[in-house]
């Protein structure tokens, strides 16, 4: 099993397929090219179907996939607000790939296992590994991933929301010999191969996790039998004047989503916003629905948290890996973190590389990074989700 990946920032066409074509034929031999994703930015939307067409003329690959995205991603390389192209090539032999496309009408006629089977193209016996490349305009990724969670528990779902355009029909989505504006691309790896997920959300824990004792919906009213607001108010006032002054412009809730755990760490916590408190109730709103039992506690976000946590998950889940080096990376980093809240460029592809040491990587900017957070499949914000290409075990 074999990657390579090239990537070009040249709006010339020609220009930049040819500097993708010698990175990748360097390190790619003469090996069979069984898959070929690509990402591209909204600067080539009239140049897909030529794209298209050119890649799989010198590659032949047996499935060719991939969408826009307002940034991207190489193997080394972050490209923001410029024209990009990004490909990933893999010879994979004892994999079996299995390309869709689907509409948000095809999601609603999913009402059973084999219903799943005939549009996914694979059975949850077999724990199929998803990527996953929605349009943001016209279909629902909850759904999908509520469809997908349901008749595929068992499997990792990755992907990101293509972000290249701002209306309808406005990106662009690549499945083997044709292009589509809208639904969604995707596919199932099986066979000799594991897909393992690190899902930075860019957050850090502060306090204490509190219980929920009393809530509605996504109305917080009760943590451990006090105003939720109340509880708020006295964790502030404990906080250093650093964490104090990030709780007033960033600070976010996490919800465990694993119950079973007796202690909670980076990873085991479902981020989500803040959106509101009502102080005659002492009750706080979230965006998102939380259930009386679930442990939740306050976070903070900023460039050195975001950097924290994605070093942290980087640095400490490679030890599950058995020793197996990962072969390539899929990257779908939220389009506000690269450079609209790090220093410096190239910020997530350069701690990647640092920690695991993986080369060959694509990936693009994301409208929404698809990822899981204790065994379930979520829609997140400002994360970067990673899904590294492992052999079999």
């Amino acid at each position: 099993m074999l990657f390579a990946s090239g990537v070009s920032n040249s709006r010339d066409l020609d220009t930049a397929l040819k500097s993708i074509y010698t990175q990748i034929e360097g390190a790619m031999g003469g090996y069979q090219t069984d898959l070929a994703i690509i990402f591209t930015t909204a600067d080539y939307a009239d140049d897909c179907q030529e794209i298209s067409r050119r890649i799989r003329e010198r590659y032949s690959p047996g499935v060719f996939l991939g969408c826009t995205g307002c940034g991207i991603i190489g193997s080394s390389q972050e490209y923001e607000e410029q024209p990009a192209i990004s490909l990933l090539v893999g010879s994979l032999p004892g994999v079996e790939i299995a390309p869709f496309r689907l509409t948000q009408e095809d999601l609603q006629g999913i009402t059973d296992i084999e219903d799943a089977r005939r549009l996914f193209g694979v059975s949850p016996e077999d724990r199929p590994n998803f990527f996953l490349f929605p349009d943001p305009f016209s279909i629902h990724a909850l759904n999908l991933l509520s469809i997908l969670d349901r008749f595929y528990p068992s499997s990792v779902k990755l992907g990101g929301i293509a972000s290249a355009g701002f209306q309808p029909e406005s990106n662009r989505f690549y499945l083997n010999d044709e292009t589509f504006t809208d639904g969604l691309v995707g596919m199932a790896l099986q066979g000799d191969i594991e897909v393992a997920p690190i899902v930075s959300q860019g957050c850090r824990p502060i306090g204490s996790p509190f219980l929920v004792t009393d809530a509605e919906q996504n109305i917080l009213r009760k943590l451990g039998n006090r105003p939720a607001l109340e509880a708020l108010q006295e964790l502030f006032i404990s906080l250093s004047e650093e964490d104090m002054n990030l709780a007033q412009t960033a600070l976010l809730m996490g919800v465990v989503i694993d119950e079973y755990k007796t202690e909670f760490q980076r990873g085991d916590f479902l981020i989500r916003n803040l959106i509101g408190a009502d102080p005659s109730k002492g009750s706080l709103v979230i965006n998102d629905n939380v259930g009386i039992g679930q442990t939740i506690q306050f976070q903070v976000r900023d460039a050195r948290s975001a950097a924290e946590d994605l070093e942290y998950l980087l640095s400490s889940r490679p030890e599950s890996w058995n020793g197996r080096q990962p072969l390539a990376a899929f990257v779908f980093s939220c389009n506000g973190r690269g450079e609209r809240l790090f220093s410096s460029p190239n910020h997530d592809i350069s701690l990647i590389r640092k920690w695991t040491g993986v080369s060959p990587a694509a990936g693009f900017f994301c409208a929404g990074e698809i990822g899981p957070i204790g065994g379930k499949s979520f829609i997140h914000g400002f994360t970067s989700s990673i899904g590294f290409i492992l052999p079999g075990s």
